[in-house]
This record gives C-alpha cells, structure tokens and sequence, in this order.
C-alpha cells in the first residue's frame, strides 16, 4: 500500500457551491496551492517513475516565474489521461446503469470494448487502451477527476466565459485544472479512488483498482468526497456489449453527459 507525498490542505475542503467555486478560481488564474498542485501533476503524469516526476515538477514550477520549457511528451501524457479517465467513467457508469449484471458485471475489458468502438480518433485500438491503462491505472482516479473537471470547466466557459484574467476555454486542459483547482480534483478523485478498491457486487473480478500499488490519497489531506456525474450508456453501447464474447477484450459507444452540478 502506498500514498502519494502531497501536503496536506490547511483545513477541511468543502465544496457546496460547484459554479462559484469553479468560476472564482478560473476567472483569475491564480494558483492557490502551489505544493499540492505540483506535487499532484507529478504522480498524475509519472506514476511510476520518481526522477522523471521530480525533473517534470521542477519545470513546472518555473512556469510562473515565465520559463517556457516543457515536460517530455507532455501534449501525449495528456492525451493518455483522456483515454484512461474515459476508460474509468465508463467502469463507473455501467456500475450506477446496473447494466450488464447477467453477464458478470462492470470490468475493465468491457469498458474498453465501449471505449474503442465508441472513439474515432486515431490510436484509440483496444490493444493501445490497455496499454494507457497499463501505465496510468495507479492514478487512473487522479486523472479521471481531473479530465472530468475539466470537461465541465469546458461546458461552463461554453455559457459563459470566464473572466478577462481568466484561461480562455481553448487552454483548459487537465493539467491546467490540476493546477488551479488541486483540491476539487482530490476530493472527486478520492470519491474514485474508494469506488475502484471496492468490490463491486456483481463483477466476477477483484476491485478494478489495484490496492497495492495504487497511489492512495491520504487520510489526513483534508478533502471530501464529491461524486462524479452519471453518463448515460446508449442502446448502441448496450448492443456492443451484449455482443461481446467473455474474455475478449474490446470495444465502446457513444453516451450522454451530465455537467456536475450544485
């Protein structure tokens, strides 16, 4: 069992208010926490890798002071995430749907099969979604919360932008959202987390996420937990499923949003 090395929040983190919080942050662009904002990158974008994470960190750290310089492969690390949080959303909602109980349950392969029949961007195979899954799974909940964060940034600048100082919506990316909003992303991704290490009740397998080497949030970092919103699985979704032979791994679907509320 390992937790990941972030400082914690000075006091309790509530968050009633999603659009007042969300706004007041993005409107002005201001890091409020920088320590855990660094560190969270850091184990998001190099899980397993302790120099490549401190080297990655330390160029961060120089944006604000004006330096340009990027971490490696940056612009695919990001694209990565999107197909692992697409991967864990999926997980979540045939989970919530009920869908699928006759047949085992939610699992991984069968959110893949949906992730790759459903994406028509390139290299989105199923051989290749194992493999993002592979490397991003110890912080699969960390990366979700941040994409899923960031999707709904995305859907608020769309009514309304944010303010003069604030990120235009062409710039929101999840690692700008982790960033500026390290705490909204820890207490989704520590709803997340407590959902991957459960033992779903109706999957045959063991809890999607591996409780030994998964980067856990701490107890004491002063977070708590916000669930993500539902997507709806279509009938097209289900029919992919439905055709899905056991043990083959596979394909995916379209689905409906719903933007967090509150």
């Amino acid at each position: 069992m390992r937790f990941i090395n972030i400082p914690p929040f000075e006091q309790k983190i509530e968050i009633p208010d999603f659009e007042f919080f969300v706004r007041s942050r993005l409107n002005q662009a201001i890091v409020i926490w920088p320590e855990q904002a660094l560190a969270l990158i850091g184990y998001m974008g190099w899980p397993n890798d302790a120099q490549a994470r401190a080297a990655s960190v330390d160029i961060v750290r120089g944006w604000p002071q004006g330096s340009t310089s990027m971490p490696p492969r940056l612009r695919q690390i990001q694209f990565d995430w999107a197909a692992v949080a697409d991967i864990f959303s999926l997980h979540y909602d045939l989970t919530v749907s009920g869908r699928q109980l006759h047949r085992g349950g939610p699992s991984i392969g069968k959110a893949i099969e949906l992730a790759a029949a459903q994406s028509r961007t390139k290299g989105m195979g199923k051989a290749n979604l194992w493999n993002r899954w592979a490397a991003y799974k110890d912080v699969a909940h960390l990366v979700t919360a941040a994409t899923i964060i960031c999707a709904d940034a995305h859907a608020r600048a769309k009514v309304k932008p944010f303010g003069a100082f604030g990120l235009p919506r062409d710039q929101l990316q999840p690692l700008q959202i982790a960033m500026l909003l390290p705490d909204f992303v820890l207490s989704l991704a520590l709803f997340l987390q407590n959902y991957g290490l459960a033992n779903c009740p109706h999957a045959r397998d063991e809890p999607m996420l591996d409780p030994e080497t998964l980067w856990r949030i701490r107890p004491d970092m002063n977070v708590s937990e916000i669930a993500p919103p539902v997507r709806k699985i279509n009938q097209q979704g289900i029919a992919i499923l439905n055709a899905r032979r056991a043990g083959n791994r596979g394909k995916r679907k379209h689905r409906e949003t719903t933007p967090i509320s509150g």
